[in-house]
């Protein structure tokens, strides 16, 4: 799993005005997931390594699981333990893991802007 660079990535962001996060939808070298089956349920554990903040421009990191029939759920991440460490969990109760289809994991982030990036304008 590659860390999330997000201010590193080349985005530059604007400093002015309240501006919606737009969504970075993440490939899966920047993250990992994994399911487990227990006797009543089901577990997913969605985990990524960034030290971006909001004052680098990371709002939400947001996991969605989607399963075989459809059905898809939401979680955000929250530090675990650490600065740079990001984890969610997903409990699975009528489903057990061979009906997960795969995880995402989208970042919202500041919109960036090309605003005297070339010229120095």
């Amino acid at each position: 799993m590659r860390p999330l660079l997000i201010g590193l990535a080349g985005l530059l962001f604007t400093a002015c005005g309240e501006q919606q996060p737009e969504p970075l939808y993440l490939t899966k070298e920047f993250y990992e997931w994994r399911c487990s089956d227990y006797e009543f349920n089901s577990e997913i554990i969605v985990t990524t390594q960034t030290c971006e903040t909001k004052e680098t421009g990371l709002h939400y990191l947001i996991a969605e699981v989607h399963l075989v029939e459809g059905d898809r759920y939401k979680r955000h991440l929250t530090r675990n333990g650490s600065e740079c460490d990001w984890q969610t969990e997903f409990i699975l109760i009528e489903d057990v893991c061979i009906s997960v289809d795969g995880v995402t994991l989208t970042a919202y982030v500041e919109p960036a802007t090309w605003s005297g990036a070339l010229f120095g304008d």
